[in-house]
């Protein structure tokens, strides 16, 4: 399966989307699968329904705890590590939708546009997990 070729910088920073070798179906297929991770927006399935079941799975554990002091932790845990999961799952779909839309510009010769679409896809480089 071919996707993406890494593209190369030119002297002057910017990305050579020319030198690109871009498979369309290779690119689709790519994307289907790490949508298939991400999930559903009905948050039944891949990483969307894994991230609905830990909350309320931690949520039912505080409420089980019988204690305070942990009911308390438990909330804090999901308080702070619960928008960070759903960011990585809005980084994610930004991240295919930029791609796919790249690859459209690509392919209809907007070199222009499939280099700026490249350049606004979220930036993963700041998770702080």
């Amino acid at each position: 399966m071919r996707g993406l070729r890494p593209f190369q910088v030119s002297d002057r920073g910017r990305s050579n989307v020319s030198g690109w070798d871009i498979s369309p179906e290779g690119v689709g297929s790519v994307l289907t699968s790490v949508g298939g991770y991400v999930g559903d927006e009905a948050m039944t399935e891949g990483l969307t329904g894994q991230i609905e079941d830990f909350g309320k799975h931690l949520q039912d554990a505080a409420e089980d705890a019988a204690s305070e002091p942990i009911a308390t932790a438990l909330d804090e845990f999901l308080d702070h590590f619960g928008p960070k999961m759903w960011g990585m799952v809005g980084r994610t779909s930004s991240a295919i939708g930029g791609a796919g839309e790249a690859t459209k510009a690509y392919m209809n010769g907007n070199l222009d546009m499939a280099e700026e679409a490249q350049a606004n896809v979220g930036d993963i480089s700041e998770l702080d997990l």
